[in-house]
């Protein structure tokens, strides 16, 4: 899932994991900046909510940098 966030590109993804669990994932772009990876924030049981977390925390993320 891409979206974008006060300049900000968030690429959230729902990675299988452990006892059908999906894992929360996200890398955080800015043309200014290293990309940032953030690997497992959460477990859900599904992918959707995994996706909907990781983007909710990426923009909290952003505006807590800016």
């Amino acid at each position: 899932m891409l979206t974008t966030h006060r300049g900000y590109r968030l690429k959230a993804s729902a990675a299988p994991a452990r006892d059908g669990l999906h894992a929360a994932d996200l890398i955080i772009e800015h043309p200014e900046r290293p990309p940032q990876s953030f690997s497992a924030l959460d477990y859900f049981y599904d992918g959707e909510q995994a996706l909907t977390y990781a983007t909710a925390w990426g923009r909290i993320w952003v505006d807590m940098k800016t």
